[in-house]
């Protein structure tokens, strides 16, 4: 009986010790596991449908995410509107293409074979872009649209091959409960925190709370936008992307980085 009692004992001390271990380690890999995000410079701007004058920025610090054209997804068609307005960059600066698909959700688009392939070719195009090394998808699908988009993500993948940075833009919620995208072959998933609707309070509150995302593809970078609220502090690793709401102005920038280097 007394060696029993014994045993039980020494499992129970085991347990006491490992038990804290164990979730040490889970509080570890949860908020500082390795960050699903590009390579590159942390800070990272949008530069939207409008004319850039970019030649200012850092090159060694900065990157450029540019929208390089626009997929409208039609009842029974695809339309692609490339870039019309002029941008200048300085050389050497990283360029990730961004190709914004949308789809109407008066006028359901047929989303089948036919639209995954010329989707497929908007994107690939934007990949041949003078010096652009990676590709930013912006498609807020709906619950509808998420077959089709897994499926032209696959598909991108295997033509681009395991090694092409992709990137998405998602939904803050996408990252939170609704974690439909865990298995998207994608290196990141840059979670929008602008422009957030009923959801924003929401998502400030468990932001605030937590300081972290339950998807690991949304830990690693976030998007943010100027004159809108911007969670406090970012961590030094995260990749920022910044949206402004008109064109980039030297002041803007200097204001961004500011607010970066200081910790936000």
């Amino acid at each position: 009986m007394s060696t029993a009692k014994t045993r039980i004992r020494k499992f129970c001390l085991i347990a006491l010790f490992l038990v804290p271990c164990l979730l040490l380690a889970a509080w570890f890999h949860y908020g500082y596991g390795p960050a699903h995000r590009l390579n590159g410079p942390r800070l990272v701007y949008w530069a939207w449908d409008r004319p850039e004058d970019l030649r200012f920025l850092d090159p060694k610090r900065e990157a450029l995410a540019f929208l390089a054209s626009s997929v409208e997804l039609l009842p029974d068609s695809v339309q692609v509107q490339p870039r019309m307005q002029p941008l200048y960059a300085p050389p050497g600066i990283q360029l990730v293409a961004v190709v914004r698909v949308f789809a109407h959700a008066d006028k359901p688009a047929a989303l089948d074979a036919r639209q995954i392939s010329g989707t497929l070719q908007a994107l690939l195009a934007a990949t041949r872009e003078p010096a652009v090394t990676a590709l930013q998808i912006d498609f807020d699908a709906r619950a509808s649209d998420r077959a089709f988009y897994s499926q032209l993500l696959r598909e991108l993948r295997r033509r681009l091959g395991p090694a092409y940075p992709i990137s998405i833009t998602a939904r803050a919620s996408w990252c939170i409960g609704d974690r439909w995208i865990r298995d998207l072959p994608v290196n990141e998933a840059v979670p929008m925190l602008f422009s957030m609707g009923a959801d924003e309070a929401l998502i400030r509150n468990y932001l605030s709370s937590t300081g972290t995302l339950p998807e690991p593809l949304c830990r690693g970078s976030l998007g943010i936008s100027t004159g809108e609220w911007w969670p406090n502090p970012v961590r030094s690793r995260t990749r920022v992307y910044v949206f402004h709401q008109g064109p980039w102005t030297r002041e803007a920038v200097a204001d961004i980085r500011a607010r970066i280097h200081r910790g936000m």
